[in-house]
């Protein structure tokens, strides 16, 4: 899957994963002090995260034992929270093995990773359907990157479609698309209004979604929730371009 919000992203983490990280023992202090301080950060983005990561440890990290990487980044001045060590490993994961794709108990754990939630194995989070989007944002961010585009199996695409009829929405935001025939199954009907809220979103999913004027009609309360999601995408999106602009000018 393709979006222009992946294909925007994608011009600011450009080639990252493929060029060669800077050596440990060339880090300067300003560029070592801006990695430690993203990784102490509970509110990094997971990519942000893995990079600064990538800047103090190298590229072969990713390959090491997680024990391996959190004793090497405590030698370097950071004792990594649960959340962050949990991005870390998502975001290897997702390179080495994108299961993310297909596996829904991954899908589910790496969405939770993505979005400042602590994962618990083995036990059902359920994500709203924004996690899930931005989520869905920074996996194909990533994989893209990489130069994979994987696309999405049927566990994942049914786990959306639930979260998604769970919120009461009819239809699913561009990054999930991949699950409306899942929910219009859900739904059982309501195409007239489907349609309509297409139409309508088409017009307006461009503007000022946050200053943007709705009524408590059926067609505008499924504009709000797609504007909603929109809005935090948008905002976790401006934030990882400013964190790895930030690093990256180092």
């Amino acid at each position: 899957m393709s979006t222009d919000l992946v294909k925007i992203a994608a011009d600011v983490l450009g080639a990252l994963l493929k060029t060669p990280s800077y050596e440990p023992l060339s880090l300067t202090e300003e560029k070592k002090d801006r990695a430690v301080q993203l990784l102490l950060s509970d509110d990094v983005c997971a990519t942000s995260a893995f990079r600064a990561a990538q800047t103090l440890l190298g590229q072969q990290f990713i390959a090491w034992e997680p024990e391996s990487i959190w004793m090497e980044l405590d030698d370097n001045g950071v004792d990594l929270s649960e959340k962050n060590r949990d991005k870390v490993m998502a975001v290897s994961s997702l390179l080495q093995y994108p299961a993310f794709y297909w596996d829904v108990n991954i899908f589910e754990d790496t969405a939770m990773a993505f979005n400042n939630e602590h994962v618990i194995p083995m036990v059902l989070q359920e994500a709203s359907p924004a996690q899930l989007s931005w989520a869905v944002y920074e996996a194909e961010l990533l994989t893209q990157a990489d130069g994979n585009d994987p696309d999405f199996d049927y566990e994942p695409a049914r786990y959306a479609a639930v979260c998604l009829y769970r919120e009461g929405m009819l239809v699913a935001p561009e990054l999930l698309e991949f699950a409306q025939d899942a929910l219009d199954t859900l739904n059982r009907g309501n195409r007239d209004l489907v349609a309509k809220v297409r139409s309508r979103w088409e017009k307006v999913r461009e503007v000022r979604l946050s200053t943007l004027e709705l009524e408590e009609t059926p067609i505008d309360v499924q504009i709000g929730r797609l504007a909603a999601i929109k809005l935090y995408v948008d905002e976790r999106a401006e934030k990882l371009q400013t964190e790895l602009k930030a690093l990256e000018k180092l």
